[in-house]
């Protein structure tokens, strides 16, 4: 059961994602076979530090952990995140484990990204933003295709 891996043209192997039965395979390899971050590491291309996180989550919160849809998270979330880290003076790998977080960087890029806009979180809209429409043409005194 290894993870689809794809190769770039420097030779340099990347993933893309890693399916729910994968990241359940490493934790049970972890916790059942006893098998550590270096040997997990080469054999699904996941980074030690990541497969560390992955099975810490997975025993704070559970297997359920990885049926969550993507979250979208408010502003007061994020501020009540932040604020643990900066003011409570909390690690932010342990933060993110609390809240359930999939991985380490949201929240350091929530952090980065509040010290960028000047100390406070900006929420971002998914999607395209809304136009005016333009105004309706009106074929009279215009050509259109039919008539050339």
């Amino acid at each position: 059961m290894t993870p689809e891996i794809s190769v770039l043209i420097s030779g340099v192997i990347f993933m893309t994602k890693y399916t729910k039965e994968i990241k359940l395979a490493i934790y049970h390899e972890w916790v059942n076979n006893h098998r550590r971050g270096t040997y997990l590491s080469r054999k699904y291309g996941m980074g030690r530090g990541g497969i560390q996180y992955l099975v810490d989550l997975i025993q704070k919160h559970g297997e359920d952990i990885l049926d969550r849809p993507q979250q979208k998270y408010t502003a007061d979330f994020k501020l009540a995140a932040i604020d643990r880290v900066l003011l409570g003076g909390e690690a932010l790998r342990q933060v993110s484990l609390d809240l359930g977080l999939t991985n380490t960087g949201i929240l350091a890029n929530w952090l980065r990204s509040f010290k960028e806009n000047g100390y406070t979180v900006i929420t971002k809209k998914k999607g395209r933003s809304t136009q005016e429409c333009p105004k309706a043409r009106t074929n009279s005194g215009s050509k259109n295709w039919k008539s050339r």
